[in-house]
């Protein structure tokens, strides 16, 4: 569960469009919304109606560990907010625990993955060994699980994080009393059972290239994406490297995933513009930004939907 949640939170190619074969919902930006910020710190849109304004926060897939940004323009926003909407989410419990544990166990090889992947397995052994990891373990998994392990061993030993900056967003929600409302909720396991046990050899070398394509270019693309998004340089940010997403949507349902996602951080801005005064929302910058994403289909629904250029 884990390693999944490190994967499909994982920084996301500088390509604007992604490999035909690849169905991949956030592929293309919307560039009118792509624009820097004026006022310090990250950069933020604004949705407005009548009496209702929803200021929605972009935010990174992962961030260096301790990277310092201003959080003064989120204090003000929250300030008398009277909700945070943040993204779905899902959720596993307890008595999901056996079958977590199972799901693991169908992640491991029937044969060598070297005999599986050749053409890969020198990548994978330099990779593995730069990770922490000693001998050749990597050989008992599929390229699923191997792509899945390596993203989160890297990613620990970089010190980046998918906590951040949602951590730091919600302590000052609750410093200024206001509720955080998941845009949705779903159950973990369907779609966890989906991706391990229906997903084929394709769809997992090509979600490990992308992995190793990640590992071997280092941590920097992603920690300058972060800063710049610190920055509120919003191309910079929402062009950070994302080969690793050609893993994520190459997996069964996982493009009709994302745009359910998708759809919900839509509804859920539409039904806080019903409550008059002002609200705050933290949605994944690329997914914000994105043809066919939130911003595009909430100016769809009429709402007047102002980018960071002004001083909102």
């Amino acid at each position: 569960m884990a390693a999944l949640t490190v994967l499909a939170a994982a920084p996301i190619a500088h390509a604007q469009t992604a490999p035909a074969a690849i169905d991949d919902p956030e592929a293309n930006v919307v560039e009118a919304l792509v624009v820097n910020a004026k006022l310090p710190g990250p950069a933020w849109w604004k949705v407005s109606d009548g009496d209702t304004t929803v200021y929605i926060l972009g935010v990174p897939g992962a961030m260096p560990k301790g990277m310092a940004w201003d959080t003064s323009v989120l204090d003000r926003r929250l300030d008398g907010a009277f909700a945070l909407i943040t993204p779905p989410v899902a959720r596993a419990g307890i008595t999901d625990l056996p079958a977590l544990l199972s799901m693991r166990s169908k992640l491991k090889a029937e044969r060598p993955l070297d005999q599986v992947a050749p053409d890969l397995a020198p990548r994978l052994a330099r990779a593995w060994a730069a990770t922490g990891q000693k001998g050749d373990g990597w050989k008992d998994w599929k390229p699923l699980g191997a792509g899945l392990l390596l993203a989160g061993n890297a990613q620990k030993g970089a010190r980046l994080t998918g906590d951040e900056p949602e951590r730091t967003i919600e302590k000052l929600a609750r410093k200024h009393k206001v509720k955080a409302r998941p845009a949705a909720v779903y159950k973990a396991m369907p779609m966890i059972k989906t991706l391990v046990k229906q997903h084929s050899e394709e769809a997992g070398l090509i979600c490990l290239e992308g992995v190793l394509d990640e590992v071997e270019a280092g941590p920097e693309p992603v920690r300058q994406a972060a800063r710049a998004w610190a920055n509120g340089e919003v191309r910079a940010a929402v062009h950070a490297p994302r080969q690793g997403q050609r893993c994520v949507m190459a997996l069964p349902g996982m493009p009709e995933e994302f745009r359910r996602m998708s759809a919900a951080q839509v509804e859920a801005v539409t039904v806080a513009m019903k409550t008059p005064g002002k609200a705050v929302a933290v949605f994944s910058l690329r997914g914000l930004v994105a043809e066919d994403g939130v911003l595009q289909k909430l100016r769809e629904r009429g709402f007047k939907v102002t980018t960071p250029d002004s001083a909102n």
